[in-house]
């Protein structure tokens, strides 16, 4: 069985259990005298669209442009974050707890809670004063409910159900059910931004931002349960909760407060339906939907496998040995799992916390981080064959393609679209700073490039499905997020380069100061011909827009291209500079590795390059920093390398510090830390193994590329490859023993 499992209830957020089907999530906390599921519904943001100030114009882009060719790097710098950097993104919300108190029966005794991977259900069990209990939590995407049922044997149980919600609040009426309007921030500043007013909200009855709502619907299969003032009260041996939430969000580009959606009207309609259903059906709908797309993919690695011991206890033996293959296994399947329970048709994108979050101000606002860690929640979606799961993606890049065409023309004059480091839920598309942005600011949120990268996912998901008319569909966003690298290429002495720019997160020491703006930026250079190039084979299989991609072509043909350094490195800006922090968490400089494809076998001199930064940045990390060496080391096909980075993703996380070098791992419930946690490094350790076992090369399936020793033999059914195929193969030796492609 494919299962997360423990032998104590979970003491904090690193600890409970989550589930979720795209757009509802909870998270299950097991407990015994008081059982706890935090809940989250994916539309839940702060703010409301237009609600930042957008900032800056193409001359104030221009002159920081002046400035950085004339080497005033401090003075190009100035002049952005003076002028350029606009208002925070929004911020992802939680919308409250759902408690169940029972009364006291004892200590408890062969206490188990446990996640079931293939059937995404959590189970919790034990016994107390005689009695057994069970009790089981899922989220369906059918019937759009949590559905948590409780049951006991050898005598019943007495319990009370409540809500507590974060946001300013209100009962409800609604026949039979416990249920409350709410409503979301106006405002809701970053954790890591100092107010004596970080969130704020409009009136009740007046409210610019989101408004939802909350209800449970309580179903006695034994025994009552009655809705009483603010709780429902329960004597029963069997009884279940039908939950849901919703709230009056109609899409990123209407005002909340002109919607025609009434929150509590489709909480109700959720309950009341699934509350129709037998539950055995209920589950039955949830499982075979969930199996249809989690069992379609299965690994197996030889050797050694845990998975006897509980979950947590086995992240410290691994630590030991790291011959745990069986561990492994499982956060590969972890990964597939958390993309199905956080990103389904109809639903947002995933998002940093994909969809579970329980703070009022989260870490970096739980908000969409385009510079990384978004596009990483998507790249094993498609390898292993979850491409339902990629819409919302191509949904939220739809509709910040069409902010971003504001953007490009307001600060760059230029054709097409963009977007900057930071998004939200309203398709935020400017470089963000906050209200006090400081020259700081500019080294993580002057940053053009992000739409491009996620543009990329377009061309990815045709290259692997070959759908013509979805490509079609798509190419007007595909062609807008070239136009704008096009027009911002730039001629120099020694051919076209990117302009102006940073490379996310990083900078460089100048002169004694510590500089982030440079011309011809290594991520910027891998961005461009990657889509370039996608652009112009897009345009010729459509056969439209041949012009540009002549133009398209010819600049590529211009590209200055990549420089190498003293020590043989790919470099990171437009020349060698002293380097404050040496082992950056960001792999920007290589994402023509990966996730892209412009250094390969095919260009020697840069893929040597390429390894040799790796390994003067070494193999420790963040955690999502961790994730993206898994699959750098395994473009570069050396398994080795790639198994060390895995084995260090594996650590037991016990902290949630903040912490940007070192000391990413797992917390106990197997979620990334970064830490705190960030979902993308689970997602990137899933597309890591794929990639160790499985690559797409031009003369066709690659097997086994970076197979590392401890995996002598193992299986694997399912993975995709480009052209809509199939491959399933098995292993002995390290060598392919059996192979199927369908």
């Amino acid at each position: 069985m494919k299962e997360l499992w423990y032998r104590r209830e979970a003491s904090d957020f690193g600890e409970a259990l989550p589930i979720g089907n795209g757009s509802l999530g909870a998270m299950v906390y097991g407990g015994v005298g008081r059982e706890k599921l935090s809940l989250n519904e994916d539309t839940l943001w702060s703010g409301y669209p237009g609600a930042g100030s957008a900032r800056g114009t193409w001359e104030d882009v221009r002159e920081g442009e002046r400035l950085l060719r004339a080497g005033d790097v401090r003075g190009a710098e100035h002049a952005l974050w003076e002028k350029c950097l606009s208002d925070w993104s929004a911020a992802y919300q939680p919308a409250g707890n759902l408690w169940i108190a029972f009364s006291a029966a004892g200590e408890p005794e062969d206490y188990r809670r446990s996640l079931n991977l293939e059937e995404a259900v959590a189970v919790t069990e034990y016994r107390a004063g005689g009695v057994s209990f069970r009790r089981e939590a899922f989220c369906s995407f059918p019937d759009r409910v949590l559905a948590v049922r409780c049951t006991s044997q050898g005598g019943a149980m007495q319990a009370s159900v409540s809500l507590e919600l974060p946001h300013p609040s209100r009962p409800a009426q609604a026949d039979g059910v416990l249920a409350f309007r709410s409503i979301a921030p106006v405002y809701s500043a970053p954790s890591y931004f100092k107010s004596e007013d970080p969130i704020r909200y409009d009136p009740f009855d007046d409210n610019r931002a989101l408004s939802y709502a909350v209800a449970v619907l309580p179903v006695a299969l034994e025994g009552s349960c009655r809705v009483e003032e603010g709780r429902i009260a329960v004597e029963s041996s069997d009884f279940l909760l039908l939950v849901s939430v919703a709230t009056n969000f109609e899409g990123f580009d209407r005002q909340p407060r002109e919607s025609r959606v009434d929150p509590l009207a489709v909480c109700l309609n959720a309950v009341r339906s699934a509350a129709a259903l037998p539950y055995d059906e209920l589950r039955s709908r949830h499982t075979q939907d969930h199996r249809a797309l989690f069992d379609r993919v299965s690994l197996t690695l030889g050797g050694e496998d845990r998975s006897q011991l509980p979950t947590d206890e086995r992240l410290r033996a691994n630590e030991q040995d790291h011959a745990d293959n069986g561990l492994a296994a499982l956060l590969f399947d972890y990964g597939r799992y958390l993309t199905i329970a956080s990103s389904r048709p109809g639903s947002q994108a995933s998002n940093l916390q994909g969809i579970w979050n329980e703070q009022l101000r989260a870490p970096w606002s739980s908000n969409y981080t385009i510079n990384i860690n978004t596009e990483m929640n998507y790249w094993p979606v498609e390898s292993c064959a979850l491409p339902e799961c990629h819409e919302p993606l191509f949904d939220f890049i739809e509709g910040l393609a069409q902010n971003g065409r504001e953007t490009a023309s307001r600060l760059y004059r230029c054709r097409g679209w963009c977007s900057h480091h930071n998004s939200d839920i309203w398709r935020l598309s400017e470089p963000v700073g906050g209200p006090n942005p400081t020259d700081e600011s500019v080294g993580w949120a002057y940053w053009s490039s992000s739409g491009a990268w996620l543009a990329r996912d377009l061309w990815q998901h045709y290259e692997y499905t070959g759908d013509l008319d979805f490509l079609r569909r798509h190419w007007p966003t595909l062609r807008g997020a070239g136009l704008f690298l096009l027009d911002r290429l730039q001629p120099s002495e020694d051919g076209l380069i990117t302009p102006m720019s940073t490379s996310p997160e990083n900078r460089y020491r100048l002169d004694g100061a510590v500089c982030c703006l440079s011309e011809n930026c290594a991520v910027d250079v891998a961005i461009t011909m990657d889509l370039l190039s996608s652009c112009v084979q897009a345009a010729r299989l459509l056969g439209e827009d041949l012009e540009l991609a002549e133009e398209m072509e010819s600049a590529l043909s211009q590209l200055r291209g990549y420089a190498v350094g003293s020590k043989g490195q790919l470099l990171e800006w437009s020349r060698e500079f002293e380097e404050p922090e040496p082992l950056h968490r960001h792999l920007s400089p290589l994402y023509g590795v990966y996730p892209g494809c412009s250094i390969d076998a095919s260009t020697p001199a840069w893929l040597a390059a390429a390894e040799r930064l790796m390994r003067l940045r070494g193999n420790d990390a963040t955690g999502w920093g961790i994730a993206w060496k898994i699959n750098v080391w395994a473009r570069l096909k050396n398994g080795e390398e790639a198994k060390d980075c895995l084995d260090k993703a594996m650590r037991l996380v016990e902290r949630t510090a903040t912490a940007y070098g070192g000391g990413g791992g797992l917390y106990a419930n197997l979620l990334d830390a970064h830490p705190p946690f960030q979902i993308d490094g689970n997602f990137g350790v899933t597309a890591g193994i794929s990639e160790m076992l499985l690559q797409c090369a031009s003369s066709g399936p690659e097997l086994l590329p970076a197979l590392p020793a401890a995996w002598k033999s193992g299986s694997v059914r399912g993975l995709r490859i480009k052209g809509g195929k199939s491959v399933s193969f098995s292993w002995e030796d390290g060598r392919v023993t059996q192979l199927q492609e369908e």
